[in-house]
């Protein structure tokens, strides 16, 4: 853990700790929708963690018979990337100006080619193993759980314990893996919510 992140969490530990000093009704607690945000979005994690590891389980299995599915990444310039990913890495080339633009373009066609060609090719694995289903099924449980994290993170709290209720499950989170996904969204919606919250001197 790099220390900016340790300030980050200690930070954050304390906004969570002095967001519950103030006493708030149970009444008020039960009509803050953050909770329910929060239950929401543990019941969708949960849902996709356990067709996840359902999934690895029978891709494993069908390995001994189909050989491994083939990956989705594709290898461009030193970088192993997918998705998202090409289009970051054809920004960084053409930041960098070290290659001719013409030559980037190309190969970005090239790098989405074979990165679609992957992406077939699992599919067709999905079909020969019987397992299509099942992985579809994987991607729309990861979807409506992004969908929710979205929801959750722009969802202020309206009272104290709900912000350290926030803070808590950001932090209950990994935090360091990936930071830029919902949690400082979420973040900075508890901050606004305290904010609001603050009574003037």
């Amino acid at each position: 853990m790099t220390a900016s992140n340790l300030s980050r969490r200690g930070a954050l530990c304390a906004l969570a700790a002095g967001s519950v000093v103030m006493t708030t009704p149970a009444a008020a607690i039960g009509a803050d929708p953050i909770f329910a945000m929060i239950a929401s979005h543990k019941k969708l994690q949960a849902a996709w963690n356990e067709l996840y590891d359902r999934l690895q389980e029978a891709e494993f299995d069908a390995a001994k018979e189909h050989g491994n599915r083939p990956s989705a990444l594709i290898h461009w310039r030193d970088y192993t990337i997918g998705a998202s990913e090409i289009d970051t890495r054809r920004a960084q080339l053409i930041e960098a100006g070290e290659i001719d633009p013409a030559t980037i373009e190309q190969e970005y066609l090239d790098a989405n080619a074979r990165y679609e060609a992957k992406i077939a090719a699992g599919v067709a694995w999905d079909k020969r193993t019987g397992l299509e289903t099942l992985s579809k099924n994987v991607d729309l449980a990861d979807a409506a759980a992004g969908r929710c994290s979205k929801r959750l993170a722009r969802t202020m709290p309206t009272t104290p314990a709900g912000a350290a209720a926030l803070i808590q499950y950001i932090l209950d989170d990994d935090l360091e893996a990936d930071e830029s996904y919902w949690h400082m969204t979420a973040l900075r919606s508890a901050i606004a919510a305290l904010n609001s919250m603050a009574v003037p001197a």
